[in-house]
């Protein structure tokens, strides 16, 4: 333009110092919004490799620490019905002392408790927690204890036909280089004895004597120790459930903390560079409006 006293070359130079200042001010708008320092890796040069590293191995906590909390809650439930069980058979032992006491005067009333007390011991080994069978072993999706078939008569013979499961225990990956195999199946010996001396009392053909009685009690007794060694290895497994998921926990904290410190940006030291950098565009635009607006005519007049 003829209105111009060689201004061209310093507007160009003011306009690509104020479009850079822009362009700065955009990039730090965009990291002040996402609170990181590059929306993608490519921005982050050799940093990257290390940010993808720990993303994956956070991922892969953040899995292990969600199975080892199920399992644990699965174990908990376990745990809570062998600790039922334990009272169950407990209570079949007084009902036991006081029929062998009265020299089985009232064998009606023990057959019925035993038979009651049966079918409540089956309905616990049928725990069902969020759609699994927990006694099932790996079969979860079927009922583990089926009476309709089960009469165990002979308190000294053992009897697991009333177990529809399989014998493979539930596992959960605890870290890359250990898996934790937890639980116990519906056919284990404390279950098994349990059932066989309940059943024993309410299938027998005949009221039993009192050295039968003595010897459903000695089973009883048995039944109520192993339930204790069951219940102690589920509380085992729950413990290290538990440390495992907390463990995991501190991890995630940590690599949380050295992603933040590669990626995250500073929004308080980012909003004084946008204040500054909308300073230097108010200066710039005015100084360019200022070039702009001089005109040969100005000085010719």
């Amino acid at each position: 333009m003829i209105t111009r006293v060689a201004t061209f070359a310093m507007s160009e130079r003011m306009l690509e110092a104020s479009l850079r200042t822009q362009s700065r001010m955009s990039e730090a708008q965009l990291q002040q919004a996402s609170g990181a320092v590059s929306t993608d890796y490519g921005g982050l040069g050799r940093s990257a490799g290390t940010l993808v590293s720990l993303e994956v191995s956070l991922a892969r906590s953040k899995s292990q620490s969600s199975a080892a909390e199920e399992a644990g809650n699965r174990v908990q439930v376990m745990y809570d019905a062998v600790g039922s069980m334990s009272e169950l058979m407990s209570s079949f032992r007084t009902s036991l002392s006081s029929a062998i006491s009265a020299g089985g005067d009232d064998d009606a009333t023990l057959a019925a408790t035993a038979q009651s007390l049966l079918e409540e011991l089956a309905s616990l080994l049928n725990t069902r927690f969020e759609g699994r069978y927990l006694f099932a072993g790996s079969d979860t999706g079927t009922a583990p204890i089926d009476l309709s078939a089960y009469a165990a008569t002979d308190a000294a013979t053992q009897d697991t036909s009333y177990y529809q499961g399989n014998s493979v225990k539930a596992s959960v990956a605890l870290s890359s280089e250990r898996t934790l195999t937890y639980g116990v199946t519906g056919d284990a010996s404390a279950f098994e004895q349990a059932l066989r001396a309940l059943s024993a009392v309410a299938n027998a053909t005949t009221p039993p004597d009192t050295a039968t009685l003595q010897a459903i009690s000695d089973l009883t007794v048995d039944a109520i120790d192993q339930l204790a060694v069951v219940q102690a290895k589920l509380s085992i497994d729950a413990a290290t459930l538990e440390r495992s998921a907390a463990a995991q926990t501190d991890y995630q904290d940590e690599a949380t903390s050295l992603i933040s410190a590669i990626n995250g940006a500073d929004v308080t030291a980012i909003a004084v560079e946008l204040s500054s950098y909308e300073t230097q565009l108010q200066a710039s635009y005015s100084a360019l409006a200022k070039v702009q607006s001089l005109n040969l005519m100005d000085y010719l007049n």
